[in-house]
Parts: structure tokens; sequence; C-alpha cells
């Protein structure tokens, strides 16, 4: 079995985290830790899980990781720099922050600011795992990607390197924010609103223009909120320089288990799930729209970081996924 622990336990990516685990039979749960509290059943936080025999402790990460095969990182963008370089190396770590997405200092301090450990940029695998498949096998570090970025590289990967421009615009539900409730992200509000932010400073872009072989002048990106507690909806409106059949598609992804194409996509027909649809439709020569849903909790972040570690540790990278079927009505 492979002892696995997750430190920042009560936000709702360590949370969905866990219920990816719960499921994994290959895994069993070593730590559950959270600065905020120690000794702690985790169902007298979060009554759902009530059911379980497990405790959160504030255990220090090092120790963590002595008694771990695998350790999740659910902590904060900025949290998470010394984290990682205390224990890469000595750990399989699954980095859920910003922190090692990017691959080059100037590029991280323009969206996020400071960081301590640049050095280790280059020993941290950015974890698609329609992309670097082989590259996670090996890793001893990886880093989650952002969910926005995720989708829409999935999205444009069949036609990398061919994009002359793109629009997207993206509509996240509320979970995407977080647990701490903002002024934005208030039910009143949120439950009757769709509202546009970040217009084109969104800092998933680099990730995004890395992918998808473009320049920050070639992308115009819109990411919204909108009224609905999971996933993200994704349209994209694609220029090329060379005529494509949108059928590539098809080919970039048949040997990836989680990437459905489908004729048209729904938030009903994934939420809940670890599948990406997507959709490629061709308006005229050079001109498509593509479209791509997935849920930012479980593909957009704790699904996709299972795919990593079923990679890591040899085992088929659907194990503890394929059976999670979308939650539907």
């Amino acid at each position: 079995m492979i002892k696995a622990s997750i430190i920042g336990i009560t936000g709702y990516t360590g949370l969905e985290q866990l219920r990816m685990l719960l499921a994994h039979p290959e895994v069993e749960i070593a730590y559950l830790t959270s600065r905020q509290h120690e000794n702690t059943p985790i169902g007298e936080i979060y009554p759902h899980l009530a059911h379980l025999d497990l405790k959160i402790t504030d255990t220090d990460h090092k120790e963590v990781a002595k008694k771990s095969d695998v350790v999740f990182l659910a902590l904060p963008h900025k949290t998470a720099q010394s984290v990682v370089a205390d224990l890469h190396g000595k750990v399989k770590v699954i980095d859920h922050s910003a922190d090692y997405r990017l691959d080059d200092l100037p590029t991280y301090e323009k969206f996020y600011g400071l960081h301590t450990h640049p050095e280790l940029f280059k020993s941290v695998v950015y974890g698609i795992t329609e992309l670097n498949r082989e590259k996670i096998r090996t890793a001893s570090t990886v880093a989650n990607p952002g969910c926005f970025s995720l989708l829409t590289q999935l999205m444009l990967l069949p036609f990398a390197g061919t994009i002359a421009h793109v629009d997207v615009m993206a509509v996240t539900g509320s979970s995407g924010a977080g647990k701490t409730p903002g002024e934005s992200t208030h039910h009143p509000v949120r439950n009757h609103n769709i509202k546009s932010y970040n217009i084109n400073t969104h800092r998933h872009i680099p990730e995004i223009i890395r992918t998808a072989q473009i320049t920050p002048e070639q992308i115009s990106f819109v990411p919204c909120s909108g009224p609905f507690t999971r996933g993200i909806f994704a349209t994209a409106f694609v220029q090329t320089h060379t005529d494509k059949d949108p059928k590539c598609a098809v080919e970039t992804y048949k040997t990836h288990p989680f990437i459905r194409i489908q004729e048209d996509v729904s938030l009903a027909n994934i939420v809940g799930s670890n599948y990406c649809d997507l959709s490629y439709k061709k308006i005229s020569d050079k001109r498509y729209i593509l479209q791509g849903a997935f849920d930012n909790l479980t593909k957009g972040a704790a699904g996709n970081a299972t795919q990593v570690m079923n990679l890591m540790f040899g085992l088929e990278e659907t194990t503890g996924l394929k059976n999670l079927a979308p939650l539907y009505p």
C-alpha cells in the first residue's frame, strides 16, 4: 500500500484530494495536517466525513515525509516554496500550489512575486499527464497545473504550434475561489451573477502559452465566475496559420483515458468525475471553435494529482479514478 499524506487538508483542494485517496485501492492515509488543528477528528470539522476514523494533526512536514511514500501539498501559493525545498528528493511530492508550475524566475515574479528556491524550477516536473506522462513516471516532485490553465491547455494541445491567435472565455464555479468567502464569492451575489475578472492578466496565462507555443500577444483570455459550485466551462475561438482537421484531437488523445471528444460539452456530464470533455468544430479555413469542460476540483486539481501519483508509482493511470462516475443529474 502507498502511504499518502496531505499537508493542508482543510481547504477544498485538500478535501477533494482526500476523497480521491479514500477511493483508491492501493492507498492508505498516513497523515492529514493543518496548522489550525491538532489531534482533531476530521468529522468534527467536516461532518460529512464523520464516518472516518482519521484525525488532523499539526505534524511537522519533515516528520510527515519520514512516514509517507507520497505527500500532497494543498497549501497556499508561496507557502509551499520552502516545504517543497525541504522535501524534494526525500519523498515523492505532488504540489497543488503555483510555486513550481513555471520554469523561469522573471515570469514567476511578474505574476506571483518573490520566489526563494528558483534553483528547483528545472527539477520539478509540470504535471499534465497528457503532455508529460513519461517525465512524471520518474519524477521526485510534480507541480499540479492550475485549473483554468489545464483545461485551456487540453483544449489547445492538438493545435499547438499552429495557432495564430486565440480568444478564450472560461467560466468557473465558486469552489475555485477557495473556502474563505469574499465580496465577489459570497453566495447572495454569486447565485444570480456572472462576472469577468483579471482579463488578460490572469496568472494561469503563462502556463497556457507555453503549451500552446504562442506568445502573450496571441491570446485574449477572459476568466469569469459563474453561479455554480463545481466545474469550468470554456470556449476558445482559434485562428491557425495552416488549415487543420479537427479530427487531429482524436489522434492526440487516443491513449489518454480521461479525455472524451464529444459533439457538445456540458458541465452536468463531468462534475464529480475525472473526465474532461472536449469539442472541436471547424468554422472555415483556419478558423475553429473549441469547447471544454471539467470539474475544477477533480480533473482540475485532485483527480489529475491522483493520475500523477499513479504514474509515479508504476500503477495504471486510471487506478482509483475510472469508476468515479460523473454526478448526474
